[in-house]
């Protein structure tokens, strides 16, 4: 028994160093490369691909991708996985492995999403899907794709609505073009450029230089992933730069169509562990931030890639400072509340653990093995002490799951005992009584045990005590005005805490 509480102290140590340290990148349970950050309601938003990072065909290393996802967040530090929002296959006229970088907008209460991915025999082409929520389900909405060229570099969309209405759809990789998309977001104007296309000139005095022959020729030139966005009256285009390894530069405009400007360099090259980069730029609750990928997830390289964030700064003259990638990250901007009702694929980071499912079907957490880890950052639990929590699991061998906060590795708050309900989409609710009560605010880890695999729903903690939190009524006369506390005294009003009034509960806070 020593030698394995021994062994449980030693990972629960490794666990906890690992997830006590970097903020990024903020997706830790599978890789992520693309980022297309979106602010809607009090939440930011980021699409993204999924690097697998070989071609299954071949073994060999190159981005091969099967699906775009969702990943959302209110705080900055906690995401909600929201599993696979777009699979590749929802192009019926796409080429498999080929789902590389998009972008999502919001327009009328309906979502569209600019996807590229290759239409055999015509390269890579750009496609449309719409949901009407931001997490899907998407769906194809022309079965072809928007823009064919039939030219290779037709990757990376870019969307963006301008204050007057127009939106504007960029892309290129090695050449630059946009088009002015129509109010059905499915279509655009074929008045303009050739037949609708219109190709950017990238000159030296508009991005920096030009590649000639491969080489660069000046400051930095153009490469691919253009983003562009507005600040104070003034239109930023954002794009990965300087052939390979990418720095991401940026230029500026009066208009949303140019002429461009160069301004510099956002993100030079780092080692990052990636020879790509591609950013998005969103202002979230009156902070502007910077998103971008990495190789810095376990495993990671420039074909494993993983998104990071960081804040974003604006001069007064309208240039960018320039940022440098760190392991720190960003700081929350709220607390996240264990008392309401949490789902499980909310975390700061995981080990293990994959996250499955979809907006249409549900999204839950699955342990597949010991240790298998799952963590929040900022819980505040409040000045009221916590006694119970409840978690709603599935499982067909049972296990569990222990219950830890911040550094304390020597003992739980909680041990879970994860039910066998017979399969793995049965779910069963488990409450328990924590083993100390808890106030303020935590990091809380949840540490699986088991021999096969158990899913994860929701979680949520309590004041009360699992006791009295299965009474479901009293026999308390049903015509009574008085409030029972749990102890079983009568209250001319609520006390604080469990309320038994007309043989009915409810919670006073």
């Amino acid at each position: 028994m020593k030698t394995i509480q021994k062994a449980v102290t030693f990972l629960c140590l490794a666990i906890i160093a690992e997830f006590a340290g970097a903020q990024n990148p903020i997706i830790t349970c599978g890789y992520s490369a693309d980022p297309a950050p979106f602010v809607y309601g009090d939440s930011v938003y980021v699409y993204y691909d999924v690097d697998l990072g070989v071609v299954p065909s071949t073994g060999d290393s190159y981005y091969y991708m099967d699906e775009w996802r969702v990943a959302s967040s209110a705080d900055m530090v906690n995401w909600t996985d929201h599993g696979t929002a777009l699979p590749l296959s929802a192009f019926s006229w796409s080429k498999a492995g080929t789902a590389w970088a998009s972008q999502c907008v919001e327009r009328n209460g309906k979502f569209y999403w600019y996807v590229c991915c290759e239409y055999p025999g015509h390269w890579h082409s750009i496609g449309v899907a719409m949901a009407n929520s931001p997490t899907g389900p998407f769906r194809d909405m022309l079965r072809k794709p928007l823009i064919v060229t039939n030219e290779m570099g037709d990757i990376d969309p870019t969307v963006f609505i301008d204050d007057n209405g127009q939106a504007y759809l960029y892309w290129g990789n090695n050449k630059l073009r946009y088009v002015k998309l129509n109010s059905n977001m499915i279509t655009y104007d074929k008045t303009i450029g050739n037949n609708g296309i219109v190709t950017v000139e990238l000159t030296k005095e508009a991005f920096g230089g030009v590649k000639v022959d491969g080489k660069v020729q000046g400051e930095n030139c153009f490469e691919e992933g253009p983003w562009l966005t507005k600040h104070n009256q003034l239109y930023y285009l954002l794009y990965a730069a300087g052939g390979v390894p990418e720095n991401i530069g940026y230029s500026t405009s009066n208009a949303p169509t140019g002429p461009w400007k160069y301004r510099g360099k956002v993100m030079d090259v780092e080692n990052t562990n990636s020879f790509t980069n591609h950013s998005g730029n969103v202002n979230f609750k009156g902070q502007d931030y910077f998103f971008y990928h990495t190789g810095w997830l376990n495993g990671g390289s420039g074909f494993k890639r993983s998104i990071a964030v960081e804040y974003l700064t604006f001069n007064d003259d309208g240039t960018i400072q320039q940022i440098k990638p760190t392991r720190k990250g960003v700081a929350p901007v709220a607390t996240l509340n264990p008392l309401e009702l949490q789902e499980a694929e909310t975390f700061n980071n995981c080990r293990g653990i994959t996250v499955n499912g979809n907006a249409a079907k549900g999204v839950n957490v699955e342990f597949h093995a010991n240790n298998d880890s799952v963590a929040v950052r900022n819980a505040d639990f409040g000045e009221d002490p916590v006694k119970s929590v409840t978690l709603r699991l599935a499982s067909t061998r049972g296990g569990r799951i222990y219950v830890r906060l911040d550094k304390n590795v020597s003992t739980s708050i909680a041990t879970i005992d994860v039910p066998n309900t017979g399969s793995l989409t049965q779910f069963e609710e488990v409450t328990v009584n924590l083993s100390r009560e808890v106030t303020g605010k935590h990091r809380i880890i949840f540490i699986y045990s088991g021999s096969g695999n158990a899913v994860w729903d929701k979680w949520q903690f309590h004041t009360e005590t699992s006791e009295a939190l299965g009474i479901e009524s009293v026999s308390a006369d049903g015509a009574s005005s008085s409030y029972f506390s749990i102890d079983g005294i009568a209250h001319q009003h609520p006390v604080k805490g469990l309320n038994i009034h007309r043989g009915k509960k409810f919670i006073m806070h």
